[in-house]
């Protein structure tokens, strides 16, 4: 059976949403018989493995892969799944998320009409965190301004120069956001980086770099973001452990190194020095910890292009950010006594 497109998703211990997210792809307008759904399991201690060998047994189209231990991040289930498609072009979809309807259609429309190697389109997120920046959050902010009118719906980037431009708005760093070429991906051996975090903006720039054509549907919602801010289903991005920090800034000091020499991306460098420092920020660790932290961001902390703007949070957010962010390059005992005083007043 030749497939359309194939849709990897990594699980581990999603039995209270796995179907819901299997279903969005059933539901697609490409037809669920044109595409092939690889299920990747990371070692689930749930019902999730007898839920993924009941939906391989009923479709042909659903191929089930179960690893034989947890890898920590998402990267190892993906890579497989990559290993493992037979199609033309890859999607991803996490595995509490969703697509819309059309999702299918218009990527796989888009990318194979034009005979490039990567779309991305929007996304919005289905719930809010109480207290956070994210609670102004507004999917019109995913627009792509500046040097593009707004209205436009289709964005063509001539130019790998363009890059900078789209990534000021977060979303072209998802991966969930996207369809890729295989044969790209393959050809330059990328992949996701092992026990990594931001694993995702590492795939996407690598493949960012090495594209030979890239659209922007901005016109276009096809993802829903499920956000979960409680309990064991609470979303990574909201986890603030030391391990998660560790896992943070590996990813971080690899997505620097593939942009040393590249210096016309400043703003995306800037905006994951705000992240990192956003995690810091949160992060309950001890003393010792904080200071290596500051000692490995304190190159990066100084090359910072003050003024930079996240679009999707506040003024006050981006003001007090890019405050904290010169102090922490001058002084690592300031940068703790502000930390752990924000922690305080937050916990109060």
């Amino acid at each position: 059976m030749t497939y359309k497109l194939t849709v990897i998703v990594p699980t581990y211990n999603a039995e209270n949403y796995i179907l819901e997210a299997v279903n969005s792809i059933k539901e697609q307008s490409l037809g669920f018989e044109n595409i092939e759904l690889i299920l990747v399991d990371d070692n689930s201690n749930d019902n999730t493995k007898s839920i993924l060998n009941e939906l391989s047994e009923k479709y042909e189209n659903i191929k089930s892969i179960f690893l034989e231990g947890n890898s920590c991040t998402a990267s190892q289930p993906r890579n497989v799944g990559i290993e493992n498609a037979t199609s033309e072009y890859i999607m991803f979809l996490d595995n509490d998320d969703i697509y819309y309807p059309t999702m299918c259609e218009e990527m796989h429309k888009t990318i194979n009409d034009n005979d490039i190697d990567v779309v991305s389109c929007r996304y919005d997120i289905n719930t809010k965190i109480p207290n956070s920046f994210l609670d102004d959050f507004n999917p019109e902010k995913y627009e792509f301004k500046g040097k593009y009118d707004k209205e436009k719906d289709i964005i063509h980037l001539d130019s790998i120069e363009d890059f900078p431009n789209i990534m000021t708005l977060g979303h072209p760093t998802m991966i969930w956001t996207k369809i890729f070429r295989k044969s790209m991906i393959l050809e330059n051996s990328i992949n996701f980086p092992k026990g990594d975090l931001y694993e995702d903006v590492y795939f996407c720039t690598a493949s960012y770099l090495k594209a030979k054509g890239i659209i922007i549907l901005n016109g276009f919602l096809g993802y829903g973001y499920q956000l979960r801010t409680e309990g064991e289903d609470k979303s990574t991005c909201q986890i603030f452990s030391k391990s998660m920090l560790q896992k943070q800034l590996r990813g971080f000091l690899k997505i620097m190194d593939l942009l040393k020499s590249e210096t016309k991306y400043d703003t995306l460098k800037s905006e994951l020095i705000i992240d990192m420092t956003k995690i810091y920020m949160y992060a309950d660790i001890e003393k010792d910890c904080q200071n290596k932290f500051l000692n490995i961001m304190k190159p990066y902390y100084k090359d910072y292009k003050i003024g930079t703007r996240v679009n999707t949070a506040s003024f006050a957010f981006n003001l007090v950010i890019n405050i904290f962010i010169k102090i922490f390059s001058l002084n690592n005992s300031l940068a703790i006594f502000i930390k752990n005083l924000f922690l305080r007043i937050k916990n109060r």
